[in-house]
């Protein structure tokens, strides 16, 4: 995805939620877009296998949750941050 039309994915609120529920590539492992975060500037992704313990709040393992990845899609000053170079959308090219 070039730049300019990267931009312009992260500035458009509506077609960022069009995001949620697809499947991504992300540092080798599978994983899918389960919710976008505006106000943090954070995509929340969930594996697809694999799991991790969730703590109670008192700090004990309380249950098995999938693995996920807090990633902020973009920085302070609205730019694309890194993390767009190691996602790849597993059912094909995001269309404007």
């Amino acid at each position: 995805m070039s730049n300019p039309a990267l931009q312009a994915l992260i500035d458009d609120m509506g077609a960022m939620r069009k995001l949620i529920g697809r499947k991504v590539r992300y540092l080798g492992e599978a994983y899918e877009i389960t919710d976008i975060l505006f106000d943090e500037d954070m995509m929340i992704l969930s594996a697809d296998t694999g799991t991790e313990m969730q703590e109670d709040s008192y700090g004990r393992a309380h249950r098995r949750v999938p693995k996920i990845q807090n990633l902020r899609f973009r920085d302070s000053n609205h730019q694309a941050t890194n993390i767009w170079e190691d996602v790849s959308f597993l059912d094909g090219p995001v269309s404007g």
